[in-house]
């Protein structure tokens, strides 16, 4: 799981590297930048990277926000942890450092999701889904932006203590904010059966839950002092509990199985028709070809009997003498034909050999990994003519498939192949997962 994952880069940077943290914070600051420049650039060109664990745990932490969430958990929580614990003697001389390199690493995802919805906006591609998580993300890079750069030293020092702080409580907004835009995104993949989101979502809720009980427990136990913890560590544990159980129940409430979920996507798959007139040109020529070549043997043979009837004149005794002859092998033959058993020997018409095609008629399927999930291709063949391709995907963007689509099927229809075909800039994990579902499904064509 990706954020586990980044979770682990972020516990590690923060508690072992937090003396050169705090020390050199600028060679971090330029290191996450460099990172989410390259992720950036790795994602939005035609660069293919051929190794799937690069793909999805290196540049997917990126990417998909992961790595930048794993550092912001870490921020939120050192604020939220016991006054004198250990891990909050670690974490705070360096949250500054913390929540500057957070937001860095959140901009791959910013930058690269940001263009597919600018996109999909230009595009007209819009819904109820689409304002919702746009709202967000505006409002989010809004507070994130200004958050960040007041948490540079030279900028705090020329702020009045009182006013930073109360712009810094924005950050429980943020913090809120992102958790909710998980949840909007994860919830209905969870929903239809998607492997791992509803872990994920079980992950995210501890996390930003677990804060929220944790940030309110140490602000009243600051606020009233109770000499026994027991009652508000127990209503803060059921508290804890009580979200994250929700948060699985909707995720998993209308939950029917990843088989019903490739049902439901099959049916919303865009579907390239192509006409069949290759094949019917194709068969033409060929039964011309055969008619030329009869025709041919035809006249063929009449020149042969029109130069064997053009000898030179006889002679009269000799036109008796050939009559005659002629005479008596018509009337050997009509004898022979007349004797029982004896078969008559006609000349019967050789049949013409049918087409021998490459593929066999029918609808074949085939599946291959796209960016971020399956690719699925479904084509319909006729006389070695591609009539039909359906593409659908189980979980990539639908900005960059559709661009894959429009560029990759058309080619692959009017070749009746999957090789060398050109893949489409900027979506290339795409282009190619529904190039490999291609040749898979025409492999079983195969004849």
């Amino acid at each position: 799981m990706l954020f586990l994952i980044s979770l682990a880069i972020a516990l590690i940077v923060a508690f072992l590297l937090g003396k050169p943290l705090k020390k050199c914070p600028g060679a971090f600051y330029i290191t996450a930048a460099v990172l989410t420049a390259v992720s950036v650039v790795v994602t939005q060109s035609d660069v293919n990277v051929s190794s799937r664990f690069v793909c999805d745990y290196v540049l997917g932490i990126f990417a998909r926000g992961a790595l930048g969430t794993a550092f912001w958990a870490v921020v939120m929580w050192a604020g939220a942890l016991p006054n004198g614990s250990s891990p909050i003697k670690k974490l705070m001389p360096v949250r500054g450092e913390l929540s500057i390199t957070a937001a860095i690493l959140t901009f791959s995802h910013i930058i690269t999701y940001g263009m597919t919805y600018i996109s999909n906006l230009i595009k007209g591609r819009t819904g109820p889904d689409f304002v919702l998580t746009s709202v967000i993300c505006i409002a989010m890079v809004l507070i994130m932006t200004p958050l960040t750069v007041m948490s540079f030293k030279k900028i705090r020092r020329k702020m009045n203590p009182g006013t930073w702080k109360k712009i810094q409580r924005f950050a429980y907004i943020f913090y809120a904010l992102v958790y909710i835009h998980i949840l909007v995104l994860f919830i209905p993949k969870a929903q239809k059966g998607r492997e791992g989101y509803f872990l994920s979502i079980i992950v995210y809720s501890a996390v930003f839950a677990g804060y929220a009980v944790m940030r309110v427990r140490k602000y009243y136990i600051a606020a009233k002092k109770p000499e026994k913890k027991l009652v508000p560590n127990t209503v803060c544990a059921c508290a804890f509990v009580l979200p994250v159980a929700l948060a699985g129940f909707f995720a998993h409430n209308s939950g029917t199985g990843s088989a019903d979920m490739a049902v439901v996507t099959e049916n919303n798959a865009a579907t390239f028709t192509f006409s069949p007139g290759t094949a019917a040109a194709t068969e033409a020529a060929v039964t011309t070809g055969k008619d030329i070549k009869k025709t041919s043997e035809t006249t063929a043979a009449a020149g042969t009997a029109s130069v064997t009837t053009s000898a030179e004149p006889v002679t009269s005794n000799e036109n008796d003498e050939k009559t005659s002859s002629v005479n008596d092998e018509a009337q050997e033959e009509r004898s022979d034909n007349n004797e029982p058993g004896q078969e008559q020997h006609e000349e019967i018409p050789a049949a013409e050999p049918q087409p021998s095609f490459k593929y066999r008629n029918g609808e074949y399927e085939g599946e291959s990994e796209g960016y971020a999930g399956k690719v699925h291709v479904k084509l319909s063949i006729e006389n070695d003519s591609v009539t039909s391709i359906s593409a659908w995907a189980d979980e990539d963007d639908p900005e960059y498939f559709s661009d894959a689509m429009n560029t990759v099927i058309p080619q692959i229809g009017a070749k009746v192949s999957a090789e060398n075909i050109d893949a489409c800039s900027g979506a290339t994990y795409s282009s190619n997962g529904i190039i490999e579902a291609a040749r898979k499904a025409l492999e079983q064509a195969m004849n």
